[in-house]
């Protein structure tokens, strides 16, 4: 048989203005009842699951800040009962308590999971760790708010957002019996494994290139096995490039030789052309005597300079010594050129044995550089052999989780059965449209506009029970508290095919319902109700049930302030 869970009464005490409501719940049907709005009827149903530990919406004039809030409930037989005050929480079994508290996922859900036999896990969003959810999600699909359950199935609570709006929804798979704690750590632990496999494969292929990249370049190195064989293929480059430098050096230094040489024939050339014209009398002022100026280095000289390089080549005849300057001068010129070529030619092979040098570094440098290479691609090749190696055990992991969660209830089976649930109920609610077909979802509810909307929520919720009931799911049944809608109310045929397919409901332990004018319908209702008919505005709580209830508020009040 399956665990149920249903309320025996509420306590709602206002601190501040001293006032309080009580109201006994029945197993089975209850209807809140009113003929205008601003009552209370939505505020008595909101404090049911919020002294639970779920985040509800109050409107504006409720401050429920200033409020206790005590609900006693039974679960197989057992009577608990739950105290809120703001964050603050005590958890009584019978009249035992059994815990304080301001963490409501940490401590209260732990304890309902132990009386409940029930809870939902899910992945934090941040951490993408696997944690205890918070009560809200155990309540999910039994409450459906006036503010916020009609414009979107299963989002009637509020501060959920800890977890990805996919996986809330996944939450219902716990309801249906499909998950558990073990199945859901499982299937983290799968996911957990394929994205290990997808990073061990990008892995895989950095260490791949990086082998294949390493293999080549060692092919490009000198082969050799120690530093004298290495000693022994550089040598002759060594040699070569040492005869090369000295070859170079003297040649550079004929150049040298040559060049000063030319220069000296080449100005001496110019002293005698100079000196040729001062005989022929160009360019001789009065002034200047026997001192003459170069013109085009500006250099003084006179006769005795012309003795200096007359005496240089032992002739007198100027004519024929000029023409003897100007051989030698092409003799120099020809002889400093061919020692250029070769000095070019000479730098050119050096640049090539140095390239052919500097390709193979020094011998210690190449020799550790090809020794470490090949000691990374030995590396680098272990790790590959274990990079595949984890992945193929992360694959037979995921192989053993898959075989075990194909123990679980068939998720087909039971999609099938919700969607022709849901089929039915949407005709029977004369709200039936062609877009539907295909599209109903357990996992994304379908979503209509208007008065249609109330009918398709409801169809989709009452379709996940019936559900649960077809499989005889050993999950535990909750209270299913409905709140009607505050800006849709709907026609009153509406209204009535509305009632009229909840209270055909016969799986469910309890039933708390809040609708406008129930007296109308009552007599087409199927199962008997208990009525609670509401008549004075903004009077839920009153001074007398709270002088009644004063000492069990005020010593409650005592305790969830004292920590």
């Amino acid at each position: 048989m399956m665990k149920e869970m249903y309320f025996d009464n509420i306590l709602i005490a206002d601190i501040t203005e001293k006032t309080a409501r009580f109201h006994k719940f029945e197993k089975g049907f209850n209807v809140i009842t009113s003929q205008d709005n601003h009552v209370g009827k939505s505020s008595l149903l909101k404090s049911l699951y919020y002294a639970m530990g779920a985040e509800v919406e109050f409107d504006n004039v409720w401050n429920k800040s200033t409020k206790i809030y005590v609900v006693e409930f039974y679960v197989d037989k057992i009577k608990y009962r739950v105290a809120r005050w703001q964050k603050a929480f005590a958890f009584f079994s019978g009249t035992e308590l059994m815990l304080t508290t301001k963490s409501v996922s940490r401590d209260l859900a732990k304890e309902f999971e132990k009386i409940f036999s029930f809870a939902v896990y899910m992945a934090n969003k941040k951490t993408n760790k696997i944690e205890l959810a918070p009560p809200a999600f155990t309540f999910m699909p039994y409450y459906i708010d006036q503010d916020r359950g009609w414009s979107g199935l299963y989002e009637s609570f509020s501060n959920i957002d800890q977890y990805k709006k996919p996986d809330r929804i996944k939450s219902l798979y716990y309801h249906l019996g499909i998950y558990t704690r073990s199945t859901v750590e499982l299937m983290a632990k799968k996911d957990a494994l394929k994205d290990k496999i997808e990073q061990l494969k990008v892995e895989e292929e950095k260490i791949r290139i990086t082998i294949d990249s390493l293999c080549e370049e060692t092919q490009n190195l000198v082969p050799a096995d120690s530093i004298e064989e290495l000693e022994r293929n550089l040598v002759i480059p060594k040699e070569r490039i040492a005869l090369l430098v000295s070859r170079i050096g003297e040649t550079r230094n004929k150049i040298q030789s040559l060049e000063t040489a030319l220069y000296q024939h080449e100005h001496q050339l110019e002293v005698i052309q100079e000196y040729r014209k001062i005989k022929d009398g160009v360019n001789i002022g009065e002034d200047q005597g026997h001192i003459r100026i170069c013109p085009k280095c500006g250099y003084s000289f006179d006769e005795e300079i012309y003795s200096i390089v007359r005496s240089n080549y032992n002739i007198q005849n100027e004519d024929y010594m000029y023409k003897q300057i100007e051989q030698i001068i092409s003799s120099i010129a020809s002889e400093l050129e061919q020692y250029k070529e070769n000095y070019v030619s000479l730098m050119e092979k050096l640049k090539q044995q140095e390239q052919a040098y500097d390709e193979k570094q020094d011998s210690y440098e190449v020799y550790l550089r090809q020794r470490g290479l090949q000691d990374s691609v030995k590396h680098f090749t272990e790790q590959l052999g274990e990079n595949v190696y984890e992945q193929e055990g992360h694959g037979k992991e995921i192989k053993e989780i898959d075989k075990e969660l194909r123990k679980l209830p068939n998720k087909k089976e039971i999609e099938e059965n919700y969607i022709e649930n849901v089929r039915l109920n949407i005709m029977k609610l004369d709200a039936w449209n062609s877009a539907y077909e295909g599209n109903i979802k357990l996992l994304k509810p379908i979503k209509a506009q208007g008065t249609l909307e109330n009918k398709i929520i409801l169809a989709q919720m009452i379709g996940l029970f019936q559900t649960m009931q077809y499989f005889k799911t050993n999950t535990i049944l909750f209270p299913l508290v409905v709140d009607s809608p505050r800006a849709k109310e709907a026609s009153h045929t509406s209204s009535k095919d509305i009632l009229k397919l909840i209270f055909e409901m016969d799986n469910l332990p309890q039933v708390i319902l809040a609708t406008m004018d129930y007296s109308d319908f009552e007599s087409e209702m199927k199962r008997r109700a208990k009525v609670t008919a509401l008549s004075e505005k903004r009077k839920l709580l009153n001074e007398n049930t709270y002088s009644e209830y004063q000492s069990v508020i005020e010593e409650l009040q005592e305790l969830l302030s004292s920590f």
